[in-house]
């Protein structure tokens, strides 16, 4: 099988979780690289060998033949490296958010339907062996009707304030909330209506600094009654913990990631865990498997069910409402 060419563009904290994916791909090749630090310039030559690498992501996008790119730069250079790459019409592997502004990540994935491009977006989750084993038995019918959905995402430390600014990464809301917005909308099948969030103690007094926050609550209203909880923290200590909880009419799902990924089932017949859904480092196996959808995705249009750049334009929507509803402490419609 042909494998896709791709160049990585970013080898920051992500983007080397991107480059372990890459350098494992039996679907994509990674034949440029670009990254203006030397050692991460370095750490590419030692990864991707046969890879060309620049210090200028530019040079790859006008000159190098490519077929796609996968950017993991810091958020604020999202924007413009995604519009030259679609300029280029190259398809588009993109790290969340796509754009801090909303119309702006509509403007970008109204330009890649257009000319027929894959713009997909780091939403990893939906390709993790414990989220689609929940959404496969939800989808089954095995909890009867979804209600209410918990959705916690809680990292041990924070980051520094410098990447907490909500001017570079959206802040707690947008940086870490994206996920749950998402997973809350992809569960459900339908668009939450409106937001109620509150900002709770500020553990790293730095943040205050730079209009951010390390720990939030938001209550997302669907349709028919149906409740999405998000409760997000920089300060458990312990480890990075996500878990989501689904009550259905006839039971619930639960998924951890500590001590190890899995998804559970709970009935009237007992609570057991869900076969095929283990796995150790949940984030690696869905960047992996993300990685792969992209490639089938630009091999066949709609072969797979991705996260496209008007799925990052909505969560990013829902973040500036959690955002605003947490300053305000009212209601904010979506």
């Amino acid at each position: 099988m042909t494998r896709l060419k791709v160049a990585l563009i970013g080898l920051g904290r992500m983007g080397r979780v991107h480059a372990a994916a890459l350098a494992k791909s039996k679907t994509v090749e990674v034949v440029a690289v670009a990254d203006p630090s030397p050692q991460s310039r370095e750490f590419a030559k030692s990864i991707f060998p046969n890879a060309e690498v620049f210090v200028e992501y530019s040079k790859i996008v006008a000159g190098i033949q490519v077929q796609a790119c996968v950017i993991a730069s810091p958020t604020p250079l999202h924007p413009q490296m995604v519009r030259d790459a679609l300029s280029n019409n190259l398809h588009v592997l993109c790290e969340k958010p796509l754009a801090l502004d909303v119309e702006v990540a509509r403007e970008l994935a109204t330009i890649a339907t257009t000319k027929n491009l894959v713009l997909q977006i780091g939403h990893w989750r939906r390709f993790s062996p414990p989220w689609t084993t929940a959404k496969r038995v939800l989808d089954s019918g095995a909890i009867g009707q979804p209600i209410m959905i918990r959705l916690s995402q809680w990292d041990a430390e924070s980051p520094p304030a410098s990447f907490c600014d909500v001017s570079v990464s959206g802040g707690l809301a947008i940086d870490c909330g994206v996920h749950e917005y998402d997973l809350a909308e992809w569960f459900f099948g339908s668009q939450a209506r409106a937001v109620r969030a509150w900002n709770l103690t500020l553990v790293e007094k730095s943040l205050a600094a730079v209009g951010d926050v390390d720990n939030l609550c938001a209550v997302l209203e669907f349709d028919g009654s149906r409740t999405a909880f998000v409760d997000l923290s920089r300060n458990c200590r312990y480890g990075d913990d996500v878990r989501t909880e689904i009550l259905g009419s006839d039971g619930a799902i639960y998924v951890d990631l500590l001590p190890t990924g899995r998804t559970r089932l709970a009935t009237k017949d007992g609570i057991v865990e869900v076969d095929g859904s283990q796995v150790v480092d949940a984030t690696a196996t869905g960047i992996e498997n993300q990685l792969n959808a992209f490639a089938a995705q630009v091999a066949v249009r709609g072969s797979v069910d991705i996260a496209d750049g008007y799925a990052s334009a909505r969560a990013t929507q829902i973040g500036h409402a959690v955002t605003l509803a947490a300053k305000s402490s009212e209601r904010v419609e979506i």
